[in-house]
C-alpha cells in the first residue's frame, strides 16, 4: 500500500475544509475547531491551549479506507505526550529507532505516555475504524514548574528532565482505569463556558496526568520488584503482546513471535512472563475469552459466529474453554447467567 506523504495528507485535509467543512477559530476565546470530510476520513478536531506550553486535542475520525501516512515529529519544542483512546486502534511504524519498537498498536481502552522528538512515524489505518483519542501534549519547562524534586517519578520521566539530551521513549501504561474515564468524560462534557471552561479543563487534565503517571510508577515498581529486565526488553514484551492481539484468530508460533519482535524465543518466554505474570498463549487464551464475553453479552452474535471471531474452529472446544475460564458455558452466559469467577 501507498505511504502517503505528510504534506499530502494534511493538504487533502485543507481543500476539504474548504470545500465541505468549516474551521473556527478562537471558538471559545482559546481553542479552535475544523470539521470536514474526505476520502480518507471524516474528521472532527478540537484543539485547546490550556495555558502556554500546555494544550489538548480532541479527536474524533471515522476511517473511509485503509490509509498509511507519514507523521513527522520535530515539533520544537517537542512536548511530553500523553494519548488515551477511548475508541479506535491504529499500527504506527517507527523505523530504524533504536529507543523504541520498530512497529507497536496503540488500541481501544488504553493510554501512553511518549518523548518522540526529531523523528517521523507511519500511522496504519483500517477502513471503518472509528476513533475517539483525547490527547495531551506538555512541554518539559512547564512540567518542571510543578515540583523541584523529581525522584517520585518514572525513570523515563526523570531522564527527560535531568538530561540535556534526553532519550525518546514509548510507553504502553496501560488500562484506562474508572477514575481515568470518569475525568475523561468531564473533559468531553465540560460544564462551563469561557474562561471558567479553561479553567476547568486545566484542572481535569492535569487531574488525569497525575493518575497517568501514577499508574506509570506503580506499574514500573511492580516491574522492578520481579525483574532486572532493560526498558527495550519490556517494550518487545508489549510488542509481542499486541502481535499476538492483532492476530488473535491465526497467532504466529512462538518461533515466529519472537522474530517479529527482534529476540530469541527463549528470551521472549522469559521477558513476556516477567511482564505479565503468564505465558505467550496463556495470554493470549485469556484475550480470546475475555474478547468472546464481550461479543456475546453485548452483541447478537451466534455462540458459533463468536467462537470463529476469536481464533476457534472447533465449537466444542470453545465452549469447553469458555466454562473453564468463567464457570458457565457461552449459551448461559448469552442468555444472562452471571458467570461464576
Amino acid at each position: 500500500m501507498k505511504i502517503l506523504p505528510a504534506e499530502e495528507y494534511w493538504q487533502v485535509r485543507e481543500e476539504s475544509i474548504k470545500t465541505n467543512g468549516k474551521w473556527l477559530l478562537n471558538h471559545d476565546g482559546f481553542d479552535e475547531i475544523w470539521q470536514c470530510d474526505n476520502q480518507f476520513s471524516n474528521d472532527q478536531v478540537y484543539l485547546l491551549e490550556l495555558r502556554p506550553g500546555l494544550d489538548m486535542s480532541i479527536g474524533k475520525h471515522l476511517q473511509h479506507t485503509d490509509l498509511n501516512y507519514v507523521s513527522p515529529h520535530y515539533e520544537i519544542p517537542y512536548p511530553i505526550t500523553s494519548k488515551f483512546h477511548l475508541s479506535g486502534n491504529y499500527r504506527t511504524i517507527t523505523p530504524g529507532i533504536k529507543e523504541i519498537c520498530d512497529e507497536y498498536i496503540e488500541r481501544i481502552g488504553n493510554h501512553y505516555l511518549f518523548y518522540l522528538p526529531d523523528l517521523y512515524e507511519i500511522h496504519q489505518v483500517l477502513a471503518e475504524e472509528d476513533f475517539l483519542i483525547v490527547s495531551i501534549y506538555i512541554e518539559i519547562d512547564v512540567f518542571k514548574t510543578f515540583s523541584q524534586g523529581f525522584e517520585s517519578l518514572p525513570t523515563p520521566l526523570q531522564a527527560l528532565i535531568n538530561k540535556k539530551s534526553p532519550p525518546r521513549f514509548h510507553y504502553p501504561v496501560g488500562e484506562i482505569t474508572p477514575a481515568m474515564f470518569r475525568v475523561l468524560q468531564q473533559i468531553l462534557n465540560p460544564p462551563f463556558q469561557g474562561m471558567m471552561k479553561r479553567m476547568y479543563l486545566e484542572s481535569r487534565v492535569l487531574e488525569l496526568l497525575a493518575l497517568q503517571l501514577n499508574q506509570f510508577l506503580h506499574h514500573e515498581r511492580a516491574i522492578k520488584a520481579v525483574t532486572n529486565l532493560r526498558a527495550i526488553d519490556i517494550e518487545k514484551a508489549y510488542h509481542a503482546r499486541d502481535i499476538l492481539i492483532r492476530r488473535a484468530e491465526n497467532p504466529p508460533s512462538l518461533m515466529k513471535l519472537a522474530e517479529l519482535v527482534g529476540v530469541g524465543d527463549r528470551k521472549l518466554r522469559y521477558c513476556f512472563r516477567e511482564v505479565f505474570g503468564t505465558t505467550v498463549f496463556g495470554y493470549l487464551h485469556d484475550y480470546r475469552m475475555e474478547q468472546a464475553k464481550v461479543m456475546l453479552g453485548g452483541t447478537k452474535m451466534q455462540v458459533a459466529e463468536v467462537a470463529n471471531a476469536v481464533g476457534y474452529s472447533h465449537l466444542g472446544y470453545f465452549a469447553k474453554a469458555f466454562k473453564a475460564k468463567f464457570g458457565i458455558s457461552p449459551k448461559e452466559f448469552q442468555f444472562g447467567k452471571k458467570p461464576l469467577r
